[in-house]
């Protein structure tokens, strides 16, 4: 049985610098959209015409669903802040008997918000398809950018060191009831 931990949210809300902490602490590898889609982009010998945000997402559930049949730990930071979207891809995922750790990334402060996008937009890498704040800020305006019931929410206008240490004692939480029950049932 392997441990999934799931970032989603908006851009610019914090999930890779999140998501890298906790895979160096944890020594597990992170999987996200953003890094195939770099690839493939920057790549001279793919078509890019013939490249959309489908063809990135499907690769990515093909490597999400492979690590899940082997019961691989591994982190996914994907942003889907849209819930539909969000919702259907996590349906086409089977996740078997792993435990999943879902947490919605959120920036509670909307100016902190806007200026990481400004920041960004200093210098986009591939993935980054906002030209503008007013792109930014249309993208989301009828996108339903909400957490789902399972998820744990993570503020990041709090620091990151607050956010790692709750992000730590959920996961920590989590392992310490389960090791309790396993207590319980074997003395059983």
């Amino acid at each position: 049985m392997g441990n999934v931990y799931i970032f989603r949210g908006k851009a610019a809300t914090g999930k890779t610098t999140l998501s890298n902490l906790l895979g160096q602490k944890l020594s597990i590898p992170v999987f996200r959209k953003d890094d195939i889609v770099d690839a493939l982009k920057s790549s001279k010998n793919i078509d890019k015409g013939i490249i959309n945000n489908e063809v990135y997402y499907n690769i990515l559930y093909r490597i999400i669903q492979t690590n899940l049949d082997l019961s691989s730990s591994f982190i996914l930071d994907i942003a889907l802040g849209d819930r539909n979207n969000a919702k259907a891809f996590f349906e086409r995922l089977d996740f078997k008997d792993n435990v999943v750790f879902k947490f919605f990334i959120d920036c509670s402060d909307e100016n902190e918000w806007k200026r990481r996008h400004l920041k960004r937009l200093e210098n986009p890498l591939l993935h980054q398809s906002f030209k503008s704040l007013e792109h930014v800020i249309e993208h989301y305006k009828n996108a339903d950018v909400n957490p789902f019931e399972d998820e744990y929410i993570i503020d990041s206008a709090d620091s990151l060191e607050k956010n790692f240490e709750q992000i730590s004692k959920i996961i920590s939480s989590f392992k310490y009831k389960n090791e309790k029950i396993e207590d319980y049932e074997h003395n059983i």
